[in-house]
């Protein structure tokens, strides 16, 4: 007896010769045919609909609502002093909700020596890299400064990623996925140290051994909104 499994093919072609067979089994393959058409069309219109919704939904505006928070000493300095000033700023000082953007100091003085003749003095200012996590290599800070004119000088060191202030857009399905790149947490929370130092400028025969001078540190902090353009 042979292993070998033969196929009785009478039947089927029983089935093929018998012209009722053959019209059922047309119907059947046109009824499948129409279908399976019919739900292509469908599934590719809904596609396109749901793509359309998609395309219409995600540009969005982003912008932010800013507020400060400020620190300030006035001290007077010997000539050739150098100080350090350190500002903690702490998750506690930021309202829920908000991130810290920048951070600015504003070193200023005057020649208060009443001494005539007396020329403005000299003072140099620096913003010295702590753990603190900001964008210490961003080619927006500006981490050192000097004066010998007693004008203002404005250091600022850029703590949050990209961030600027102003008014930007961004695309995503919703407001949530739009402002994930705005809620990170850390960035501005730390030690911000100031380094001041004196040089007195002042004609021969005259002392002017000091100054008076005011450091302002103003912490910019935002809070992003999206809105669907």
């Amino acid at each position: 007896m042979s292993d070998d499994v033969e196929f009785d093919f009478n039947g089927l072609k029983s089935l093929v010769d018998d012209p009722s067979s053959n019209k059922t089994m047309i119907a059947v393959l046109a009824i499948s045919a129409i279908i399976l058409i019919y739900t292509s069309v469908d599934l590719s219109n809904l596609n396109e609909e749901v793509r359309e919704l998609i395309d219409s939904e995600n540009q969005w505006q982003i912008s932010f609502e800013l507020d400060t928070i400020s620190f300030q000493d006035t001290v007077i300095l010997s000539d050739g002093e150098q100080r350090q000033f350190d500002y903690e700023i702490s998750e506690e000082q930021i309202p829920d909700g908000y991130r810290v953007g920048n951070i600015t100091s504003i070193i200023s003085y005057s020649e208060t020596s009443g001494l005539p003749a007396d020329p403005a003095d000299s003072v140099s200012s620096s913003i010295r890299q702590t753990s603190m996590e900001a964008q210490w290599n961003d080619n927006r800070n500006t981490l050192s400064g000097s004066s010998n004119d007693a004008s203002d000088i404005e250091l600022m060191l850029q703590t949050y990623p990209d961030f600027d202030g102003l008014t930007t857009n961004g695309t995503g399905l919703n407001s949530y996925q739009v402002l994930q790149p705005w809620t990170q947490t850390g960035y501005g929370v730390g030690t911000f140290s100031v380094v001041v130092e004196l040089n007195t400028q002042s004609p021969p025969l005259l002392n002017d051994s000091d100054e008076e001078v005011t450091i302002t540190v103003q912490v910019t902090i935002f809070k992003a909104n999206a809105n669907s353009s």
